[in-house]
């Protein structure tokens, strides 16, 4: 009975481990010419049937099939818009643009002339907004007019209506939409009209919802996360930053193409050669070496023993003399940097300009994310140090590399290499020959390590004392799906299940 019962209890936790796994979905080639659906526990859903495909969110596929006909197909496989039902089928949020097919060339040359006018542009005929069904929610027709926008805009009894999710409308009214865009499925739209934009934010959640008005402009989302957003139209050279938190907007008039956040989530914007960090709801700084955030950076001059400028919390704390400095915008993890002195080497210095190790070294890197930074300290190799300066490992080594989270490969002379964690303890033998360019996978809240040794790639699972799960000649690419490939259209699921 005692054996019954732990069989049982045995099996219900598998079945939990299961079930709290997630399912995801994607598509197989086994000759490069047609596709199949399949699931990450390798099961095939659809035949080889889809000459093309793409993917759309979480809900399913566009397709075409060896006709050229173009349908829509649910995650599952079921068939939600026809093949050939329509000639053109575009994701828009929950819903769809089609057109239909043109029936005679006088007409097909009509089209081609209005396809450049089509984005922002109201057309009367040959346009549809359909539901995730497949179902007609519009057709532009002679009372009808849509606008094919970042979110379907319809024209209709001297309204406009503008549409999102699954066909709600976000804007109803008489005022001219002249265009719409939008960031993440909808949750912040801005829809521009003729003298102003109109900013919304969660409009699917009345307790978090609000809506603001902006200045005029063409403007698009760069980024955004949980906390604001930046928009920028580069032609007024306008960037908007939308705090989700104050529901405020702040703007600066700055030449801007491009925005991230780092991985300490501060902004970081770009203009071609020039990088900025913007403090939020301030003024964006020009930065060309280490920062830690927004107040707290190092102004590298012209001349390359300085003197550079240092500035913590926003105030300057004097200048750095005679020494070198990382030539390129670089963002630290530690309010610590290396720094190059003249005849003497590398030494790091802190935001207080004060030295906060005494070791001088031959080579010295910026800390990393676990706070630990490589350092040569001698000519006999390459070692890894703490906050305070103290070597972890027990050897040196010929060359050493972050390889991210908390784990570094480190070599000997001849290439192979070896896996230590941030205590320095060897967690694999130095007998590897093949670093992956991505050797570490994070997958359904679990970890994984991949490797190569001699031709074959090695799968271990982290969370589990770096059990080996299985290992298959030849490289493989691991995909974020859920499944690994090898260059020979052969699929294996994150456990090494053959998929096909």
């Amino acid at each position: 009975m005692k054996k019954l019962f732990v069989g049982l209890m045995a099996l219900l936790l598998l079945t939990g481990c299961h079930q709290n796994q997630k399912m995801s979905y994607f598509m197989l080639t086994n000759d490069q010419q047609l596709n199949a659906l399949y699931n990450s526990e390798g099961e095939q859903i659809t035949d080889y049937e889809y000459q093309s495909f793409q993917k759309i969110g979480s809900q399913g596929y566009i397709v075409t099939n060896t006709n050229e006909q173009v349908g829509y197909i649910s995650r599952d496989g079921e068939e939600i818009i026809p093949f050939g039902e329509y000639a053109t089928l575009e994701s828009v949020d929950d819903m769809f643009y089609a057109t239909k097919k043109v029936e005679n060339k006088e007409d097909q040359e009509n089209k081609d002339d209005k396809e450049s006018v089509l984005i922002n542009q109201f057309v009367q005929e040959n346009l549809y907004v359909l539901n995730d069904e497949g179902e007609i929610l519009y057709q532009a027709d002679n009372s009808t007019a849509i606008m094919k926008s970042g979110l379907p805009v319809i024209q209709k009894d001297k309204e406009y209506i503008v549409l999102y999710q699954n066909g709600e409308e976000l804007y109803k009214g008489q005022d001219v939409v002249s265009y719409v865009s939008q960031y993440a499925s909808a949750k912040s739209v801005v829809v521009g009209f003729k003298d102003k934009n109109h900013f919304y934010y969660n409009v699917s959640d009345d307790e978090k919802s609000f809506d603001i008005q902006i200045d005029k402009g063409t403007y698009q989302f760069l980024i955004q996360n949980n906390k604001g957003c930046i928009l920028n139209d580069e032609k007024l050279k306008s960037m908007i930053y939308i705090d989700f938190e104050k529901k405020e907007a702040s703007q600066n008039n700055i030449a801007i193409n491009d925005a991230y956040f780092d991985d300490k989530d501060n902004i970081v914007l770009t203009s071609q050669d020039k990088t900025y960090i913007y403090p939020i709801g301030g003024v964006p700084t020009l930065i060309n070496s280490y920062y830690f955030d927004a107040q707290t950076y190092v102004i590298r001059e012209d001349d390359v023993y300085g003197p550079h400028h240092i500035y913590k919390s926003g105030v300057p704390l004097g200048t750095l003399e005679n020494c070198q400095l990382y030539p390129e915008v670089k963002q630290l993890y530690f309010e610590v940097f290396p720094v190059y002195v003249q005849n003497k080497g590398y030494v790091y210095y802190n935001f207080s300009n004060k030295q906060e190790i005494e070791q001088t070294y031959i080579e010295a890197q910026p800390f990393d994310a676990s706070h630990r930074a490589i350092v040569k300290a001698s000519e006999e190799g390459y070692s890894l140090i703490d906050e305070k300066g103290q070597i972890l490992t027990k050897k040196t080594y010929y060359r050493m590399e972050y390889i991210d989270s908390s784990y570094y490969a480190v070599y000997n002379e001849n290439g192979m290499y070896g896996i230590i964690d941030i205590t320095g303890e060897e967690v694999f033998p130095i007998e590897y020959t093949s670093l992956p360019a991505t050797p570490l996978i994070e997958y359904n809240d679990q970890n994984y390590m991949m490797l190569n040794k001699n031709g074959r790639s090695y799968i271990y699972d982290i969370n589990n004392d770096m059990e080996e799960l299985f290992s298959v000649e030849g490289d493989l690419t691991f995909h974020k799906d859920g499944y690994f490939s090898d260059e020979y259209h052969h699929y294996y699921t994150i456990e090494g299940k053959n998929i096909n």
